[in-house]
């Protein structure tokens, strides 16, 4: 008896507990952001303080790859953790078919997550762009299917996004854990930040691919401007955070959704187009400031981020967890991982293939070597 209530007195002094609590998970994406350009990477172009400290408190990685050099099939390789071949995910303007599940689906179902996207359009509803015609085919068969798939669904800009996420936790039940994809405009197109986030051309340094000539300078600056900016925007969500006392339980991810638009980045299955900044804060379970050089793909976050939740990858998940990794404990990294690049935009098959934005190519990488094959 004397045991039993012992037994009590400990368990309801929080002194004696089975687990751990799982984490919530905040996933911050940029579009059109390649690495290195964060300053904790050691590029000099960008002043990324928000950033860096987040990845003082978690680690940085510096060979992570998207499953595409282009937003919509990255995307659908992120949600799916499969290449966008196998979720069928090719074309700008293909909604996510039906029967692929997706992250935030299963985080839901199995774990009684609470889930939302919001932020700049997450692209796997299909393109808007597609005409009348096409928005009655999805209308009528239902084929945009992202209001089912997560609890709260709200695309805004860029300086409405820590609104969002406000809403999103005024709205969460607080017997549930969260799931939040918070994505960015910056630094895709338009470039437009204002003059204080834009370093002087003059005062670039260039890598050896690219032509050091006074217009390639400018468009530098004005992408370097946006990548300045988004870190602003990050450090207003990560404050809503700290302000609710969730920093210390929430797992946060950073990255970007392909390569910059510019030469060898955005479209292209060089590096630049899918390698992009990949950093990971998890209070007490990530040592703070590690940064690993090992192969990642876009495939593996879907199963990490379920991993980390206590659950199982979906039975059609293609990555690999690095969940080990990210602990510090034993872990084989991949020998090669896959990217793929499909039409950009929405560009039509022609009898000709005279359609510039046509243009099919896959490419295989080891830790030395990439292989490319232009398809088309």
């Amino acid at each position: 008896m004397k045991f039993l209530l012992s037994l009590l007195v400990l368990i309801g002094s929080g002194l004696l507990h089975a687990a751990p609590s799982r984490p919530n998970l905040l996933f911050l994406l940029s579009d059109d952001h390649s690495y290195p350009y964060l300053s904790t990477y050691g590029d000099p172009n960008v002043k990324t303080p928000v950033l860096d400290q987040l990845a003082a408190e978690g680690i940085k990685f510096h060979r992570f790859f998207t499953g595409a050099p282009q937003c919509v099939p990255s995307r659908a390789c992120y949600m799916t953790g499969r290449s966008p071949v196998a979720a069928r995910m090719t074309r700008f303007s293909a909604p996510l078919p039906n029967d692929e599940v997706t992250l935030p689906e299963l985080l839901r179902d199995k774990g009684g997550y609470h889930t939302g996207i919001c932020g700049r359009s997450f692209h796997l509803d299909g393109s808007a762009k597609v005409g009348a015609a096409a928005a009655r085919v999805f209308d009528e068969h239902d084929l945009k299917t992202f209001a089912d798939r997560v609890d709260f669904l709200n695309t805004c800009s860029d300086p409405e996004v820590a609104g969002q996420v406000a809403k999103f936790l005024d709205e969460r039940p607080q017997d549930k854990p969260f799931f939040l994809w918070a994505n960015f405009s910056d630094p895709h197109h338009a470039w437009n930040a204002p003059a204080e986030f834009r370093p002087d051309p003059a005062s670039l340094e260039l890598p050896a691919h690219w032509p050091d000539l006074p217009g390639m300078r400018e468009q530098l600056a004005d992408y370097f401007a946006e990548i300045n900016r988004l870190d602003r925007t990050v450090g207003a969500v990560l404050a809503e955070l700290e302000k609710r006392g969730l920093k210390d339980n929430t797992l946060v991810v950073f990255a970007g959704d392909n390569g910059g638009a510019l030469p060898h980045g955005k479209g292209s299955l060089y590096d630049p187009g899918s390698n992009v900044p990949f950093v990971v804060r998890w209070p007490g379970v990530v040592e703070p400031g590690g940064e690993s050089h090992v192969l990642i793909s876009g495939e593996d976050f879907a199963p990490t981020l379920l991993e980390a939740a206590g659950l199982e990858a979906g039975p059609k998940m293609s990555g690999i967890s690095i969940v080990p990794l990210l602990k510090g404990e034993a872990f084989t990294p991949r020998k090669h991982l896959f990217v793929e690049r499909g039409p950009h935009g929405s560009a039509p098959v022609t009898a000709t293939m005279s359609s510039s934005g046509y243009d099919l190519a896959r490419a295989v990488r080891s830790d030395r070597y990439k292989l490319i094959y232009n398809c088309t």
